[in-house]
């Protein structure tokens, strides 16, 4: 296995470093721009497959794998799928191994070739039903479902408006982040953490009524 997984990870780092776009070769300029939602209207699709030279077979599954092994395999997959620009992302924390087990379940689909915005990789099958992806009880879609379901369109105060964004941003980070997720509290949407000037924790925005010049000499 191990001399296998050597060869494995050789043929996924060439596939990484030689990416074959179906472009022609020349300068963009800013008019060639598309809109995210043009280009995925427009994109040509290719078979991952195909287009990688990576099959789905070649991947071992994952319970021949110890985590070593399952951790290396995912983070040369990931960082092959971001050369191809159809990038493996998750909005929850998920176990690595679970991971590697949904990649490999859904590496035979068809890929987006973008060129001016980020293409994700497909998580689900179309019409897998929520929970039942190989993400299992981290599926993300069914994630989303539970964090919205108990939320309806209504008229909000800012004020209430700020404490809702606040609670939904809280379930999001614990689930992304576990037990660390307090590493990422949103203080910025907690009422409790404003003072006179309002909240310091806006991330850098500032004053809107800061003096220009000031900041035209923020290299000085």
């Amino acid at each position: 296995m191990e001399k296998y997984l050597k060869q494995l990870l050789a043929d996924i780092n060439d596939a990484t470093e030689n990416v074959s776009w179906p472009f022609a070769e020349k300068e963009l300029e800013l008019h060639d721009w598309i809109t995210d939602e043009e280009e995925e209207k427009t994109a040509p699709a290719r078979n991952l497959e195909e287009w990688t030279g990576i099959s789905k077979e070649q991947l071992p599954p994952v319970e021949m794998l110890n985590d070593e092994q399952a951790n290396c395999l995912l983070d040369a997959l990931k960082k092959m799928l971001d050369a191809y620009n159809w990038s493996f992302v998750l909005q929850t924390h998920v176990p690595e191994r679970i991971q590697y087990a949904a990649i490999r379940d859904n590496f035979d689909q068809q890929a987006k070739v973008k060129r001016w915005h980020m293409g994700f990789f497909e998580l689900c099958r179309p019409g897998t039903e929520h929970g039942k992806c190989a993400l299992e009880k981290y599926c993300q879609c069914a994630f989303y479902a539970e964090l919205f379901s108990g939320f309806i369109d209504e008229d909000l105060t800012p004020e209430e408006e700020r404490a809702r964004e606040l609670e939904i941003e809280i379930q999001h980070i614990k689930r992304k982040y576990g037990d660390d997720w307090m590493k990422y509290y949103p203080y910025h949407l907690d009422a409790n953490y404003d003072d006179e000037n309002g909240n310091p924790y806006d991330y850098g925005f500032g004053d809107e009524d800061e003096d220009d010049d000031q900041d035209d000499n923020w290299w000085r």
